[in-house]
């Protein structure tokens, strides 16, 4: 009689010890990424067109040459650096000094000093036009184009001109950033200060490549509030906004047109429920409701075992 009174004790232990394992899971299991992806299979990106220059955009360019170094100086901005001087006063101050050339070995004949132009800038405003104003070139409509067409149109140009001979030009962004809202990781005063992140809401690129879920890495993750099928991207097209909503459980967000960024996206990431009322309530109907089950379920098992 003790070991049947044993054995069922045993019993109802075990198979709650299995109901509050499976609603661990539960939980672990709704804040999994891309839950129907599969091992080892490959999935392609359908919308992968590259970045193209806007208007608005700001370029930064370089053109250099090995064989004629001094020959990009009127092409390039001359280079900041700084030193630090005391006053007369004692007090130390440190002021910009500008450097002619970022070929500080290039000898020069006696006399001459050359000197940047004064259209050489760090960074080329894109204007309402889809030109910059590039040195001794002139206007260049650069909108449509990817950064290694305007690279080798450039180059092209500075060679079939015969102003370089061997001209190699890099053309990278210079404002390349999208927009934060919503329940992102970032905005978590908890885990991020303001002397880390100074400008929360807006997120600058390193790559033009960079995709969705590597933005919401860099970016801390989504919040445990947030809704994880509902990750909206604003994006201005020639005709006016559109938005684009992906699903970061599903792999189906290879296939948006939002999965590679573009330059001034709003990423929004919308909450499931509110951070403080409306979440603790949610976690106590969450919580009541698994005691509420767990019991039945016992109760259930207790009552087969009284048979």
């Amino acid at each position: 009689m003790n070991l049947n009174k044993s054995l069922r004790s045993w019993s109802v232990g075990l198979l709650a010890s299995v109901l509050l394992l499976a609603t661990s899971c539960d939980q672990v299991y709704r804040t999994n990424y891309l839950r129907d992806m599969e091992v080892a299979k490959t999935y392609g990106v359908k919308y992968d067109m590259g970045l193209t220059i806007q208007k608005g955009d700001k370029l930064s360019i370089l053109v250099s040459s090995i064989r004629n170094p001094e020959l990009t100086i009127p092409f390039n901005p001359p280079q900041q650096t700084t030193t630090t001087a005391k006053t007369p006063a004692g007090k130390r101050i440190t002021a910009p000094v500008s450097n002619v050339s970022q070929f500080p070995t290039v000898n020069f004949p006696e006399g001459v000093t050359p000197t940047p132009s004064p259209a050489a800038q760090a960074a080329y405003l894109v204007d309402a036009e889809g030109c910059i104003q590039f040195p001794l070139l002139g206007s260049v409509k650069v909108t449509g184009m990817t950064l290694d067409q305007v690279s080798e149109y450039l180059r092209t140009r500075l060679v079939s001109e015969k102003y370089l001979a061997d001209a190699h030009v890099t053309t990278t962004f210079d404002n390349l950033r999208v927009y934060l809202l919503g329940a992102l990781g970032v905005h978590e005063k908890e885990r991020y200060n303001n002397n880390e992140f100074p400008n929360k809401g807006v997120f600058h690129l390193d790559d033009p490549q960079t995709n969705i879920l590597e933005l919401v890495a860099q970016a801390g993750g989504l919040m445990e509030q947030a809704n994880y099928e509902r990750l909206n991207i604003i994006r201005k097209e020639p005709k006016g906004y559109v938005i684009y909503r992906v699903n970061l459980l599903s792999s189906d967000l290879f296939e948006s047109p939002a999965f590679i960024l573009r330059q001034n996206d709003i990423v929004y990431a919308e909450y499931k429920y509110r951070r403080d009322a409306d979440q603790r309530t949610s976690q106590a109907l969450t919580y009541t409701s698994t005691i509420v089950s767990s019991l039945v379920s016992l109760l259930a098992i207790v009552t087969f075992f009284k048979k």
